[in-house]
């Protein structure tokens, strides 16, 4: 994440995360599920060529999957996905959008190139770092929902 140039201004790809997890839609989903572990990511995008096509998040994996006894190596990634995706341009304000997720209720939003190709990730929790940074790490509840340690702008180990 870069450091802020200055207010809500500042556009969402200077702190989306690029290196975004992918699975193609016929992966299963405990393929998706040991990658989401491996990477110590709680999401993963199906994608077909450099376009995304939906979300797995680890909420998905345990209500369709887990809750209702569903064996994971046997369901494809295309089946649980959410879709339609919210997407934003890159060249987007972080104000629109954090306006964006509110509106429709979602913590992560797929940031896209002009020709609709993937860019990256935002989360809500990006937001926060960004705002805790803003705020000179100053504000102890801004902090716990980044995740920093008190003032330190250290993330939790």
């Amino acid at each position: 994440m870069a450091e802020p140039d200055d207010d809500s201004e500042a556009e969402v790809r200077e702190i989306m995360v690029e290196s975004v997890l992918t699975v193609d839609p016929t992966a299963t989903v405990k393929d998706a599920a040991v990658l989401m572990s491996k990477k110590a990511r709680g999401c993963v995008l199906v994608v077909e060529g450099r376009h995304a096509l939906g979300i797995i998040t680890e909420r998905d994996i345990v209500r369709q999957i887990t809750a209702e006894g569903v064996d994971p190596s046997k369901v494809r990634a295309a089946d649980i996905m959410s879709t339609p995706l919210v997407t934003i341009p890159i060249g987007s304000t972080m104000m629109d959008a954090a306006e964006r997720m509110s509106a429709y209720g979602i913590r992560r939003i797929v940031v896209v190139h002009d020709d609709g190709a993937l860019a990256g990730l935002l989360t809500a929790g990006d937001l926060a770092k960004w705002l805790a940074m803003l705020k000179g790490y100053s504000e102890s509840a801004l902090n716990a929902i980044a995740r920093l340690k008190g003032g330190t702008g250290g993330p939790y180990v």
